[in-house]
């Protein structure tokens, strides 16, 4: 039976206080003298980028711990944001709790819903639970896209999910110079553009200070777990002008020297195996001499922007490390340093100035990329980069092959940790295997505490990853694993032993479930011979291991789609994604994951009613942002509308405003190839018919909708210059009625209907391998 608030009561309750005795339960207190407890997540940053990794980005705080800590250099993760965040937090292999992919797909199977599940407590969870407060700052993907509204389940939140306070935004990216829905616990931050100058990890850095000031002056000798999840250096590579100019120049040698460079400077401080070799640049990767000199100076200014965040993030950490100084916490805190996964190949073989366009299937312009590095604008918030893949290779020096991949370049990163008070020989390496799953049973041995049988009502299956503590006092304390799996959207790899495999899958409508590598680690420690070939017993063993781990911990079925499945939604959430919406100026902006269903390569009615007396001005409706988005908004008495592409906007020529009520639409067709059709009314009245506003827009990069008010980034320059740019006048609501889905679309938004015309395309069994 359940027990009641008060059957614990130990006194004695009587008719008058001097009948009764009292009874103070004892609270639940962290033991004396407990350490802080702090987690650095960098995102997508290479093995080599840290300088006490080899690299030449200035990293001097970074360093300074590494110096007087450790540095693990058989640190392992997995290959993509969601799952390692989820291993992190929970010590469990990511699909065995529901995070195989990233949020923004439910495939209607265990290993994939996007969330953590409800049995498995978090590290928040249990410290709390413990006696340390909590907070977590930055980044957090671990909620399923389209709980990310107001009417939302909040039950994966950061704030449900054990964490005291949050401030940062839940998603993959932002812009850094003006973030995306950045939330205060579980409210949106009520601001509406940022300030000139503001860049989103000093913001959140500053917010963990104040926290950290406040809980020392409240609760001195209360323990307390701060999670600060940096996006820095995903995506966009967006940089503060000092931070650029510091770097210019600095990597016109290009990738090859500097990436020789930094592996010879690896082999003199020990970080890597005596044996390791250089491997050859990976496929598609050009030599940077056969290179014309425009590419050179703009993927030399791409890597810039690269480096001056890695620089930014640890000017940040300079920070929080001096609070804790000055505050006499240092000492007896552990702090811990790592990535997510490794360097991102997303830019490919050119890198590119925006992102966005090529997530929509726009081909790159030229001539507008010329024009923004001549001007000195890229890294600023109007471009949206990526580097190219040979500065990934750099990045992941001195392993083969990307984040997404379980190759080492996608899994082996930096891990730094400092603790005073608890690490003996300092400035050392600790070569020992160790795995993101084992960071919570360490944190767990180290508090004292324990993990619980039952969570939420569930029974908990215990974590997957094992405690490395002991490595933390002896340099000698034995390696505690010798085994892990890998998969990242059909990606599959597996270490046993000093052996591993490897399988590739590019998106592709069928897969070669057999294509194994080999690689013998202890002798080719880069995974540059592969030795299936020769070894066929050794792969069977590895293989029949891999698929017994891999049905255990619900990889399968395995899914090796392209990006496409980001905008499928399960049938439960089809009708509302065709459901009509009206958006009203009270409240915030509507987000993203609401509005660009509602869009995406489809039909639809979009119309606005407000009034507009003379001298009135201001936006209308503002959806997107200055990459992809549509807007309209009244200006010297007349009403304009921009289809915003970026640096490729559509204007609809002004319209005459007479004074009094406004009803303005837009019914827009989408007519296949992604051709898109506008007829635009006013008041009844054909304005312009049959305007060619192509292509479809798939989905909206950020922003979603705001009535009466330009937020953050401002969809249109032509009013980019007038701040918030309030409507003066009433405007009753913009409503939005969905249409159907173009003809033959790509951009399938129905994952049943997906997963239903692959199994109707399948001809027959792929794995041959007994």
């Amino acid at each position: 039976m359940p027990s009641v608030p008060n059957a614990g009561f130990a006194g004695r309750i009587g008719r008058t206080l001097a009948e009764s005795m009292p009874h103070w339960p004892t609270p639940t207190c962290a033991p004396a003298f407990s350490p802080n407890i702090v987690v650095i997540l960098l995102d997508d940053l290479g093995f080599s980028d840290f300088g006490c990794y080899g690299g030449e980005i200035d990293t001097p705080h970074i360093d300074r711990l590494a110096s007087n800590g450790l540095r693990f250099t058989g640190y392992t993760t997995v290959p993509m944001c969601t799952p390692a965040r989820a291993a992190l937090l929970t010590g469990k292999n990511p699909h065995s709790v529901g995070c195989g992919w990233l949020t923004h797909n439910d495939p209607g199977y265990p290993g994939y819903r996007g969330e953590m599940s409800k049995d498995a407590p978090t590290m928040a969870e249990l410290l709390r639970a413990q006696g340390w407060s909590t907070l977590a700052v930055g980044k957090w993907h671990n909620t399923y896209d389209r709980n990310l509204h107001a009417g939302g389940d909040t039950s994966s939140w950061p704030l449900q999910r054990g964490f005291e306070r949050f401030y940062g935004f839940m998603g993959a990216e932002t812009n850094y110079h003006q973030p995306d829905r950045m939330m205060e616990g579980n409210q949106i931050a009520q601001i509406d553009r940022y300030p000139e100058g503001y860049f989103a990890p000093d913001d959140y850095t500053g917010r963990a200070i104040g926290w950290l000031a406040e809980h020392r002056a409240s609760a001195p000798a209360k323990p307390f777990f701060l999670y600060m999840a940096f996006q820095t250096p995903h995506t966009p590579l967006q940089a503060k002008p000092a931070d650029l100019a510091k770097y210019r120049g600095r990597f016109d040698a290009g990738w090859d020297a500097l990436r020789a460079d930094r592996f010879e400077r690896q082999r003199a401080m020990a970080l890597i195996e005596a044996n390791a070799q250089l491997p050859p640049r990976n496929p598609g990767v050009p030599a940077w001499a056969d290179l014309p000199a425009d590419q050179r100076a703009l993927f030399a200014r791409y890597m810039e922007c690269y480096a001056g965040l890695v620089d930014n993030a640890d000017q940040n950490i300079g920070r929080l490390l001096t609070f804790l100084q000055q505050s006499g916490q240092l000492d007896n805190t552990l702090i811990l340093i790592t990535s997510d996964n490794g360097a991102n190949s997303i830019g490919g073989p050119t890198g590119v100035m925006n992102l966005h366009d090529r997530r929509q299937g726009f081909a790159e312009d030229p001539a507008a990329v010329k024009r923004l590095l001549a001007e000195d604008r890229v890294g600023g918030d109007d471009t949206y980069a990526a580097y190219p893949s040979g500065w990934t290779q750099v990045s992941n020096t001195p392993y083969r092959y990307y984040k997404r991949t379980p190759m080492a370049g996608g899994i082996r990163v930096p891990f730094v940790a400092h603790w005073p008070r608890g690490i003996a020989s300092r400035g050392t390496t600790r070569p020992q295997w160790i795995h993101v799953t084992d960071v919570l049973p360490t944190v767990l041995a180290l508090t004292g505490g324990h993990y619980p049988t039952t969570f939420n009502g569930l029974r908990t299956r215990q974590m997957d990853g094992r405690s490395f503590v002991e490595m933390l006092g002896d340099s000698a304390a034995p390696q505690q694993r010798d085994r892990q799996y890998y998969e990242l959207q059909g990606n599959r790899g597996y270490i046993s032993g000093g052996w591993k495999i490897v399988s590739l899958q590019p998106p592709a409508p069928t897969m070669d479930l057999d294509n194994w590598m080999l690689f013998d680690l202890a002798n080719d420690p880069t995974e540059i011979h592969d030795l299936a070939a020769t070894q066929p017993e050794v792969l069977k063993r590895l293989v029949a291991e891999f698929e017994a781990e891999a049905t255990a911990n619900y990889v399968y079925p395995i899914d090796n789609r392209d990006d496409r499945r980001a905008i499928t939604l399960p049938p439960h959430e089809l009708a509302d994604a065709s459901t009509a919406r009206e958006f009203f100026r009270d409240g915030h902006a509507i987000p993203t994951v609401v509005v660009s269903p509602l869009i995406a390569d489809r039909s639809f009615l979009l119309s606005a009613r407000f009034d507009w007396q003379e001298g009135q001005e201001g936006v209308i409706l503002a959806m997107g942002d200055r990459f992809a988005g549509m807007t309209a908004f009244v200006m010297d008495g007349a009403l304009h509308f921009v289809f915003q592409l970026w640096n490729r906007p559509i204007e609809l020529a002004p319209i005459p405003l007479c004074v009094g009520a406004q009803q303005f639409t837009l019914d827009y067709r989408a007519l296949g190839d992604r051709r898109g059709q506008g007829r635009f009314t006013l008041n009844g009245q054909v304005v312009q018919s049959e305007a060619d506003l192509s292509p479809t827009l798939v989905r909206l990069p950020s922003g979603g909708l705001s009535v009466g008010i330009s937020r953050r980034q401002a969809v249109s320059e032509r009013y980019a210059d007038r701040g918030t740019f309030r409507y003066a006048g009433a405007i009753e609501s913009v409503r939005i009625e969905p249409g159907p889905q173009a003809p033959g679309t790509p951009m399938q938004i129905d994952e049943a209907a997906v997963q239903a015309a692959m199994r109707a395309a399948y001809v027959g069994p792929v794995s041959k391998l007994a």
